[in-house]
Formats: C-alpha cells, structure tokens, sequence
C-alpha cells in the first residue's frame, strides 16, 4: 500500500513538473539560437582567402529570384596581431527562404581558420552589416564556409564551394546559403595540417 502511495505521489509530481515547465507555467519557448559555450577562436597560419565568384543553386530560384549569390574574399592571419585582416563581402543575394536580399559586409573577422593540403578549407565568422531593401538586420553575425576544390580554374574539375549562414541578434536565421563556385575561384592556401 506505501508503494502504491509513494509512485502515485511521485507520478504526479512529475506530470505538474512537466506540465510547469511546458508552457503552463515557467519556460517559453524561443526560436532563436540556444546559449552555447564558444570555442577558442584562433586565427592559424598560414590562412589566406581571396578570389572571388558567383554561386547559383536552382532550388532556391522559386520564387522570382536568381538563386544566387557573389562574394569578394581578401583575407589574411597578420603574424603581428594574431587576428584575420582583409575583407568579405556577400552581395547579389537573390534566394527564396531568405529575409537578405542584397548586400552583407563583414565588419569584424574573429576566426581564420583553415585546413587542408588537396583540397583546402576555410572558415570564418564575426560580425556584419547588411545593405538590403527588407527590414533591419540589427546584430548581425556571420559564418562562412570556403573550399578550394579546384586549384587550376582554367582546367575543369570540382567546383569550389562557399556556404555561408548569417544571424541576427535573437539567433534567428536570416541568410543561409551553399553551393558550387559558377564563375570565378576562391583561393584557400594549403596547409600543412
């Protein structure tokens, strides 16, 4: 009989539990971007990044838009500071399931980070600024994502890739794209690590 007591006591204490918390009490429920603890960021040499090009995915054309972006790269670790220097800039923004239509320039660069000897990878993140005709973006961030898939351009190959997903100052998602370099090369200088 005091089992039967004791689960029934504990049952119900758990179902107010969830219940407070689910909506009826306590927690609501945000859609943004959940605390995280950052990692070291840490700008490695030898990174540099440069080049430039266009990027068209046909599933984001619906719509009325081009389903495309271009972005202008010129980045570098200065050995002195330790931190990217250089500029980026994402303009032509035309893709459905975006709220940027236009023009994101970066204004900070906080990791540099690049890897690889065949094919090499970089990323890099901070902060932005947009020049679009939707509403504000206020705290924007960026990360963008580029691989140097095709080192000889004027040979044919694997197309180089650039992805890049950029939030505002709630987490949302407000520009997101990835897709195969058109016209043009991303240069991602190889490492040896």
């Amino acid at each position: 009989m005091k089992r039967t007591c004791i689960s029934h006591h504990l049952t119900a204490g758990f179902l107010g539990s969830v219940l407070a918390l689910t909506g009826l009490g306590g927690i609501t429920n945000l859609n943004a971007q959940q605390p995280q603890i950052p990692t070291l960021q840490v700008c490695n040499l030898p990174s540099v990044v440069s080049g430039g090009g266009t990027v068209t995915i046909v599933a984001r054309q619906p719509g009325g838009f081009t389903g495309g972006f271009t972005v202008q790269v010129n980045l570098q670790c200065d050995p002195n500071t330790g931190y990217p220097t250089g500029s980026l800039t994402i303009s032509g923004i035309s893709m459905n399931d975006s709220l940027i239509e236009g023009t994101i320039v970066a204004t900070t660069f906080e990791q540099l980070t690049a890897t690889g000897r065949v094919t090499p990878t970089a990323y890099l993140n901070g902060r932005c600024s947009v020049d679009s005709a939707g509403p504000p973006i206020p705290g924007c961030r960026y990360w963008i994502m580029f691989a140097n898939n095709n080192g000889n351009p004027l040979a044919p190959g694997t197309p180089d890739i650039v992805s890049f997903l950029v939030f505002n100052k709630a987490g949302q998602r407000v520009a997101y794209g990835t897709g195969p370099v058109l016209h043009g090369h991303i240069n991602v200088a190889s490492t040896p690590f």
